[in-house]
């Protein structure tokens, strides 16, 4: 049996930290060498970070990365290491894996087809590859390493002295015709995929699906590695890199993990690859006709003989995805922003509910990774060091989640006049529940003061509606309360440290949901304001999911109570009550839900949306779908330009309506929408 052992390295890069970077990068080559690796491959543009953005458009970049290549170099004797890196050939930018063996560079090898649909602009920043084989110029003091002036850079298969090895950079695999296909064809036996694929919600299965078909359908062994972690933006990569042979999964690492090295291995055996494809007479038939690709020879051999292998197909299935990766992107956003915890202000409905599970399920993973003895990757004394310079104690040792969330996680009730007890005492009972520190704020002078500060300018004092008020002093009544709110947060998330006797700030953590922001059902510069939203691309419906596991896994009878309440800002006097958030919307959770997959997802526009949902939502008549979309579309376009300064959000969800990083729309509408509505009027008739 020809068996060969691949390090697949899922590693925790940070974008523009060369040298956290690069310490993981010779870390993963080490323990690849441990496990008797010959090939190690590593994610997309590792030694810089996948997320640099406009920082990829600086030469420092590049020049940072060769220097680190200088010292990776001294790592490579007798294992091949792939590593992703910015070029600059010609001056012009590409993504690419650069081929290092035995302190040489034997390959340059450029990413030809980018990413630049939802969260990715590659073009933006690099070239697609669209040449044949050239010679790249080294940096001097790389040529002093390797003895090498000029190394070849282009699209090629490596040959070793027993297989052939194929190079697919992640856009590659998601287009209709492979290149990992077409490498097949020409008799690469081994498919090396280096990505950088963010976390959402359905796509680790979507991924794995797509990884079965291509070697089932091929024959091949195909090796996918990814980034893991927050790189630095809205985007958490879920990792989850795996090894495929003809359609089975044979080895995978953790897809939400705090390690911040895995190497994932296994023997294959690719003889089962060369019975597989003399037996696909079809395949012999395309193969026969595929272009050849140029061979970049490596002299060493990557497999061995040995005995029969059986293979078991591992299932990839994660029950708690959005649980866990959430858990993650706090952990990694925390440790790297140099705060000392964080701070949100908790309402005691869903959405702030959820925004606080979310940290107790980040204190639960990390309880978890400090308890679990992890010999290869020393990870549990890794995360403890890093939990002790946050909290600010070098004994600090939780027996429990909750004596971690009670050391960085804080919490404050800030009620007014308008708020009920019931909401009060579901605050103070989940903050108890999960361990935070819990305070309670009275705002009512603050929104007092306000009001009192324009008393010589306005005619009269402003009254709620149900005091017989207008609905113009209704809404700046209500505004004035919930702007406060962030205010008081703030100030809080600044001295609570200080008041401690602690160093540092706090992170403020926000809480509107996907729905309510698409809506515009917010106050611009209210709580929903915050430094970073864990919740934001998730909806009402997938929020209630969230604390239904919860409740189900850690029984917090707090949870109970939340989802059983009837969701309400609180922000009207107390008669006034009917005053719930649907009611207040003119649109339910899920009708709004339906609107944001049909806008964003399938991009249907008014007139389109409409004929959808008039076979959608046959159970009523044209005309009231028609008025639901025309209120829907209405109150889009007058409250588009809150998603412009709406917080930054993780992303989780594919209809998400982040304006900055992954919606782009205008945020000034004719919010009549003339054209359309007409459209619209005629339609239903």
């Amino acid at each position: 049996m020809s068996i060969t052992r691949i390090g697949v390295c899922t590693m925790n890069q940070f974008a523009m930290d060369f040298d956290y970077n690069l310490q993981n990068i010779i870390e993963s080559i080490e323990i690849c060498k441990r496990k008797q690796c010959l090939y190690r491959v590593g994610p997309e543009l590792e030694v810089c970070g996948y997320m640099c953005e406009d920082h990829f458009l600086e030469s420092d970049t590049v020049t940072h990365c060769w220097e680190a290549v200088s010292e990776i170099l001294l790592h490579t004797d007798n294992i091949v290491c792939d590593i992703g890196m910015p070029v600059i050939h010609k001056s012009v930018f590409y993504n690419c894996r650069v081929i290092l063996l035995n302190k040489k560079i034997h390959l340059i090898r450029p990413k030809i087809y980018l990413a630049d649909d939802g969260n990715y602009r590659e073009s933006r920043y690099f070239t697609p590859w669209s040449k044949e084989i050239e010679e790249l110029e080294l940096p001097t003091f790389i040529q002093k390493i390797t003895g090498q002036k000029c190394v070849p850079i282009g699209v090629a298969i490596l040959q070793t002295l027993d297989t052939e090895i194929g190079i697919e950079i992640c856009e590659e695999m998601w287009i209709p015709i492979p290149t990992s296909a077409s490498q097949a064809l020409d008799g690469a036996e081994i498919i090396l995929n280096s990505s950088g694929s963010h976390y959402q919600i359905g796509k680790i299965k979507e991924r794995t699906e797509l990884f079965k078909d291509i070697t089932k359908r091929n024959g091949a062994c195909y090796a996918f590695c990814n980034l893991r972690g927050c790189d630095g933006n809205r985007l958490y990569f879920d990792g989850c890199s795996c090894i495929v042979l003809n359609g089975k999964v044979l080895a995978k690492s953790d897809a939400f993990s705090l390690k911040d090295v895995e190497v994932t291995t296994c023997d294959i055996d690719l003889q089962e690859v060369r019975n597989i494809r003399i037996n696909i007479k079809s395949r012999s038939l395309m193969a026969s006709k595929q272009k050849h690709f140029p061979r970049i020879k490596l002299n060493i051999n990557l497999t061995q003989q040995q005995n029969y292998i059986y293979y078991r197909d591992i299932p990839i299935q994660y029950e708690s995805e959005v649980e866990d990766s959430i858990a993650c992107y706090l952990w990694d956003y925390l440790r790297r922003s140099g705060a000392s915890g964080f701070m949100l202000p908790l309402s005691g409905g869903v959405d702030s509910a959820s925004t606080a599970i979310s940290v107790f399920f980040m204190a639960n993973k990390i309880f978890k990774t400090i308890t679990t003895i992890d010999d290869d990757y020393n990870s549990h004394n890794k995360v403890l060091k890093q939990l002790r310079q946050i909290v600010q104690d070098d004994q600090f040792n939780p027996k429990s989640p909750q004596e971690i969330v009670n050391k960085i996680f804080f919490t404050v009730y800030l009620g007014t006049q308008n708020s009920s007890p019931e909401s009060k005492y579901r605050s103070s009972l989940l903050a108890e529940q999960i361990g935070c520190q819990h305070y309670e704020v009275d705002i009512d002078e603050v929104c007092n003061a306000c009001l009192s500060a324009i008393k010589p300018i306005v005619k009269e004092d402003p009254q709620f509606i149900v005091n017989g008020g207008t609905l113009q002093e209704d809404l700046a009544l209500q505004n004035i309360q919930a702007r406060s709110r962030m205010i008081v947060t703030y100030l809080l998330a600044q001295l609570t440290p200080w008041n401690n006797g602690k160093q540092g700030f706090l992170i403020v953590l926000g809480s509107s949901n996907l729905d309510e922001s698409l809506r515009g059902f917010l106050t611009k510069y209210d709580c929903s304001s915050a430094d970073i939203n864990p919740i934001g691309s998730l909806s009402k419906n997938d929020l209630k999911e969230l604390l239904d596991f919860c409740y189900n896994t850690f029984k917090f009878s707090a949870i109970k109570l939340i989802l059983e309440a009837k969701p309400s800002p609180e922000l009207r006097p107390l008669t006034a009550e009917g005053h719930v958030s649907e009611k207040d919307m003119e649109l339910t959770f899920d009708e709004l839900e339906t609107f944001a997959k049909l806008r964003k997802v399938q991009k249907l526009g008014p007139v389109s949306l409409f004929k959808k949902l008039r076979y959608l939502w046959s159970d009523i008549s044209p005309k009231q779908v028609a008025e639901k979309v025309k209120k829907f579309f209405k109150f889009y376009a007058i409250n588009r330009h809150k998603v412009v300064s709406i917080t930054a959000s993780f992303h989780a969800q594919s209809y998400s309506c982040d304006d900055n990083r992954f919606d782009f729309r205008q945020f000034l509408y004719n919010w009549r929408w003339p054209w359309q509505f007409q459209k619209i009027d005629e339609n239903s008739e």
